[in-house]
């Protein structure tokens, strides 16, 4: 017999699970986007589907089918219990839009498709009903409700970056770096990313010193021109403000300039190319001292050269720089030098990083501090202004939010309401286009291999998938959106009763002052949204 059920976004439909957080109606903002799914499972052998919609907001709703990855690695380490399970498992992850192919109806199992509402609509009350066909019989047909709620949640506050790597467009696709057909992919993951919320990309000044092993090399993405000569250096800025113009064109409104030193522990100079007596090559890298001579003076030339261009152009109060990723304590000395030298010749750029350990804040050398959800406790206990979040494949345990692909829905989507109660003013997170193995060692195929060759969590190291000439979303990609529209929706809250009861309104259903105590429901979560929804409209 066959079945069909509407369900909420946040339940991974696996194929061979009935389908248990049935949802038959929800509320939206004006300008919201609103997903739900529709769970089937069919007793014959079908193929192409028909899906029919009628709604009056039919214009405003896509659909697009669940596609099954492989998650080989739920888990590393113990974790804890809140895991859909720590087996290797065919995980529902991509969104495969059906306007490109049908959805299909595999014998047997239990499929699923996406549906996305989106547009400025008309409040009110608004049935879906949906029809699943083929050669006209209909194979089952459901029903949706959406009551569109009169106000607007706006564009978020929260400054919100992946990092992109750039390398992985160009290893993906075979393209040369910044060619004509690689700009055009690029734009449109750039594209998917703002869609989703992101307004902050990471620019490749340089190739940016990221998960490469010491020693090791990534393909060169950098958007400065340099020669150097006898007289030392000079720099043509035009294709990086070329660069910066366009994505602002995007929706991009702040950028996350490169790292200037290399990862966990800043004692080396990134790869920087140059032209030298006519031709391209490599002027630093890992044989390169962070503080050693020749590299600071090519940053006394650089920095002030970059910052001039910068501001005539108008793009420097959106600029944030890095020093170097994820310093620890037995680095405290090398980030130190290295902070100090990026000083002398850029003395009121706004510095951010990821890091875990206080006494890099309380020590003044970084301006914003970028902590893991797993250490933030203590810049939360000492009240951090300005505080960013971020997590990494570290923050598998203690019913820490993430986006692993084991990890239920409602797990990642909570990180807005844990943002908001904690004050959170941005969110980092690495992996947005990630399809290398850890350390960047070889390239993979993101579809076969989902874990970076074994040795991240599955759904770590990337968010979206490659497509033919863009991204396609995840639905770990739209959970953690779903996440940030809570995070706006307590702000409009915010703007109606003041911060304190806002807050008062999470911590009174199951939230703590933390990122690790919250409700491990989703319709909890979808309680408290509906609370926080019927105060702003009264």
């Amino acid at each position: 017999m066959n079945e069909i059920y509407t369900i909420c976004a946040e339940e991974k439909v696996l194929f061979d699970r009935k389908p248990k957080m049935l949802e038959s109606e929800n509320t939206m903002a004006r300008d919201e986007t609103l997903s739900f799914q529709v769970a089937y499972r069919i007793d014959w052998l079908q193929k192409e589907i028909e899906v029919k919609i009628k709604s009056p907001i039919k214009k405003f709703i896509t659909v697009r089918q669940v596609e099954y990855v492989p998650c080989t690695t739920p888990n590393i380490g113990d974790g804890d219990d809140y895991y859909l399970t720590k087996k290797p498992f065919l995980c529902p992850d991509i969104l495969c839009p059906c306007d490109k192919r049908k959805p299909t109806a595999r014998y047997g199992i239990y499929n699923s498709l996406w549906f996305t509402i989106k547009g400025d609509l008309i409040p009110g009350e608004y049935p879906i009903e949906i029809s699943l066909e083929q050669n006209g019989y209909v194979i089952g047909k459901t029903q949706y409700k959406v009551r569109v709620l009169d106000f607007y949640l706006g564009q978020s506050t929260l400054i919100y970056t992946n990092w992109f790597h750039y390398d992985s467009i160009a290893n993906y696709y075979n393209l040369k770096v910044f060619s004509p057909k690689y700009n055009k992919i690029m734009y449109n993951f750039i594209s998917c990313a703002v869609k989703h919320g992101m307004n902050m990309l990471l620019v490749p000044m340089f190739t940016p010193p990221l998960d490469t092993r010491e020693g090791g090399e990534r393909l060169t993405v950098q958007l400065v021109d340099v020669e150097k000569n006898e007289n030392g250096y000079t720099f043509n800025f035009e294709r990086l403000v070329a660069f910066m113009k366009v994505v602002k064109g995007l929706g991009i409104k702040y950028f996350e300039m490169s790292h200037l030193f290399t990862q966990w522990g800043a004692k080396h100079a990134p790869k920087i190319v140059a032209k030298v007596n006519g031709k391209l090559k490599r002027i630093f890298g890992w044989e390169t001292s962070a503080t050693g001579q020749d590299y600071e003076g090519f940053l006394g030339a650089f920095l002030p050269a970059l910052i001039a261009t910068l501001k005539k152009e108008g793009l420097y109060e959106a600029c944030r720089f890095h020093i170097s990723d994820e310093p620890n304590e037995a680095c405290f000395e090398s980030y130190k030098r290295a902070k100090e030298i990026f000083r002398r010749y850029a003395p009121d750029a706004i510095i951010i990083d990821a890091l875990s350990h206080y006494e890099f804040y309380r020590q003044g050398l970084v301006d914003n501090a970028i902590c893991s959800t797993g250490s933030i406790q203590t810049f939360l206990d000492n009240k951090t202004p300005n505080l960013w979040a971020y997590y990494c494949c570290a923050e598998s345990h203690s019913y820490l939010s993430n986006r692993f692909m084991a990890m239920p829905g409602e797990r990642t989507r909570v990180i807005g309401m844990q943002m908001y109660l904690n004050d959170i003013k941005g969110f980092l997170h690495w992996g947005y286009n990630f399809y290398n193995c850890v350390l960047s060692d070889e390239a993979i195929d993101p579809y076969m291999m989902t874990d970076a060759g074994g040795g991240l969590q599955s759904g770590d190291s990337y968010s979206v998938y490659p497509s033919k000439d863009g991204a396609l979303s995840s639905i770990r990609y739209e959970n953690f959106y779903d996440g940030i529209q809570d995070y706006m929706l307590f702000k409009r809250l915010e703007d109606k009763i003041g911060r304190e009861r806002a807050e008062e309104l999470l911590l009174e259903n199951g939230f703590k002052r933390t990122f690790k105590d919250y409700p491990h429901s989703i319709k909890a979560l979808k309680k408290i949204r509906r609370l926080a929804q019927e105060i702003i409209v009264k």
